[in-house]
């Protein structure tokens, strides 16, 4: 041959067997190589010795210190020219950084299968050549990888099987979760590469998963929503924005959710929103880095528009902190991680401002991972949450009987599910020494947290028993239909911490107060088990004739919300409500009495209420005041 190095002369050598001659060839400069044999076994032999060495493929324009560039653009010429029914074939060593691509390139409108190239047997290990056939349909079906091997007909080292098989069952597990309706998942370059919706332009309601990022191109991998919004007149803040969601809070309802994160989408007024779920991956990086990883991604997602080098904007789902110090941490066995912290918030009610008119006022509160309780100070006088405060107000709706029993110097008893940091039932037993409260706590380490750092103490008429709630109310049924005729004057339960000793005196007032350990329901709180038909009836055969039966309920979702309610309904008599901040939380009350207070009677009745309550700062009397005005009725 008088070829030399820089022709490039394209050689072949038909018969080739198990020559070395090639290699030697390759070796000198002539690096276009066509080897052909009758025999599969000669070919792969070959194949295996020289893929590392001597490469071709897509193994060799990803080799690592090449980078996936050069594989992405050879297997995006693979896609454009291929037609319906055409096929790809590739050989490979089957290794992560070359599965990744491949995988995520070929997923929508294309089947695959991996098949091993037989070799002959060796005592020693070796590389296993793997065979990728990918095949172009007319529609845009997701199918799951096909492979037509298992582990015991490999003969490669096991690192090399194991990876194959991981790599194939996580791709799988993608495909299986992505393979139906809206939440069909399109990687970023799958977008760019494929005959897939416009997204130069706005669809008014398009909501598209995305996988964004890649090994190699990106520090971190994303999973991200983007959503156009349902209404394109506007009018927007944000042409298009990026909204990070942190992993603590990933899983709940409102970003986890469809309908959750379009309420988003219009609070943020963004014409477009691509939301992105951080996940344990990123937890060593800052938003910093976070941000300038992102940065070129979001970028070739945003809506084309006249002033194309705008700057996205990057919004995060903050909780309004601005200073934090954390005083104790430990983690239970029943709620998981639990953390007693001193905050300054951002913003702090007007009320609290003038009641205690310091510059940066601490707030002292009590943090589940699943979820916080804003706003909970070590001092009992003043309720400082607004939906502790909305609670109190719809004991206007019994104000008559609470001013009977008051009068007739004897009490009125309430069970409250659900201690958190104890400031409710600490106001209660403060302001109203004719109370019994009794406290129900499935976790004793909250107890334990509410004494040690929030100053509750357990007194004679402030009891705290470790139970079941559920299981509580529902045994203090079993014993009150007993009949059992001996009634004290200490409520449900005449032992503290005690699983029984229940009387059949029934309950004045019965609050719920708990929260759902599952943020993905829908329902924050409380618990789905708490609005159950089943036990809605245990509670009413438990409240006296005048009782009130109190949940703090909040959900995003209205549907959720129009369930529960319409389940109340069933039940109790009379149903009364209060509206929270945003529509988000709302105060159901329910009684059990045939009449009712009239919507148009509340403000007297809260001044009934006012002066039996031993109420330390005016303050808080108007605020009981003006949530009592917002109370409605529902039925």
């Amino acid at each position: 041959m008088n070829s030399s190095k820089s022709e490039a002369q394209t050689n072949h050598s038909s018969g080739c067997g198990n020559s070395r001659l090639s290699e030697h060839l390759y070796d000198a400069g002539f690096n276009q190589i066509t080897n052909v044999d009758f025999s599969k076994v000669v070919i792969s032999d070959m194949l295996r010795r020289n893929v590392r060495q001597r490469p071709g493929g897509l193994d060799a324009l990803m080799e690592p210190e090449l980078g996936p560039d050069l594989g992405k653009q050879y297997l995006s010429e693979v896609k454009r020219v291929l037609k319906i029914g055409g096929k790809f074939i590739c050989l490979t060593l089957a290794e992560a950084h070359v599965l990744g691509l491949l995988f995520s390139t070929f997923r929508f409108g294309w089947k695959m299968s991996i098949h091993v190239i037989p070799q002959k047997p060796s005592s020693k290990p070796s590389l296993q050549t793997f065979m990728a056939v990918v095949e172009k349909e007319s529609s845009s079906m997701l199918h799951e990888i096909m492979s037509s091997f298992d582990n015991s007909s490999l003969v490669c080292s096991g690192d090399q099987a194991r990876g194959l098989f991981e790599a194939l069952e996580s791709e799988n597990q993608i495909r299986r979760g992505n393979s139906s309706g809206s939440d069909i998942s399109f990687s970023l370059e799958g977008l760019q590469l494929e005959d897939k919706p416009d997204l130069s332009k706005l669809s008014e309601g398009r909501r598209l998963q995305l996988t964004l990022g890649r090994q190699g191109s990106s520090c971190f991998i994303y999973k991200a929503v983007l959503l156009d919004s349902q209404s394109q007149s506007g009018p927007f803040q944000y042409h298009c924005g990026v909204f990070i969601v942190p992993k603590t809070r990933s899983r709940e309802w409102l970003f986890s959710s469809e309908e959750g994160q379009w309420m988003v989408v219009e609070s943020a007024k963004a014409a477009r929103l691509i939301m992105v779920l951080l996940d344990s991956s990123h937890a060593n990086a800052s938003m910093e880095d976070i941000q300038k990883d992102l940065s070129p991604l979001v970028r070739q997602l945003a809506p084309s528009k006249d002033d194309v080098g705008a700057q996205i904007p990057f919004l995060t789902a903050g909780d309004g902190i601005k200073q934090r110090n954390v005083v104790h941490q430990v983690t239970s066995s029943f709620t998981g991680p639990i953390i007693v912290e001193d905050v300054v918030y951002e913003n702090v009610d007007d009320d609290v401002s003038r009641i205690f008119p310091t510059k940066d006022l601490i707030f002292r509160r009590l943090v589940f991972q699943r979820k916080s309780f804003d706003q909970l100070k070590v001092y009992h006088g003043y309720l400082a949450s607004s939906y502790h405060t909305g609670i109190l107000s719809g004991f206007v709706l019994i104000s008559s009987y609470m001013e009977s029993v008051a009068s007739s110097n004897t009490s009125a008893k309430a069970v409250i599910i659900g201690l958190g940091a104890g400031l409710l039932p600490m106001f209660l037993h403060g302001c109203m020494p004719f109370l019994h409260v009794e406290v129900v706590e499935l976790d004793p380490v909250v107890l334990d947290l509410a004494k040690g750092y929030f100053g509750f103490t357990e007194e004679e008429h402030l009891q705290v028993h470790i139970a079941d709630g559920i299981q509580f109310i529902r045994e203090s049924n079993v014993v009150s239909n007993s009949g059992n005729d001996d009634a004290t004057s200490n409520g449900i339960c005449t032992t503290s911490h005690g699983k029984g000793g229940v009387n059949n005196t029934k309950v004045d007032i019965i609050i719920i107060d708990v929260d759902s350990a599952d943020p993905s329901s829908g329902m924050t709180c409380p618990a789905a088990d708490f609005v159950e038909d089943s036990f809605l009836q245990t509670v009413k055969k438990n409240l006296s004739e005048n009782g009130l039966f109190v949940i703090n309920l909040v959900a995003r979702s209205q549907a959720i919300k129009d369930q529960v309610i319409s389940r109340m309904k069933e039940v109790f008599n009379h149903l009364f409500c209060l509206k929270g901040e945003e529509d988000v939380n709302e105060v159901i009350f329910g009684l059990c009495s045939e009449s009712s207070i009239e919507e148009d009677c509340l403000p007297k009745a809260a001044c009934r209420l006012e002066k039996l309550l031993q109420l330390k700062h005016p303050e808080m009397s108007q605020s009981l005041i003006d949530a009592a005005s917002k109370i409605r009725r529902l039925k």
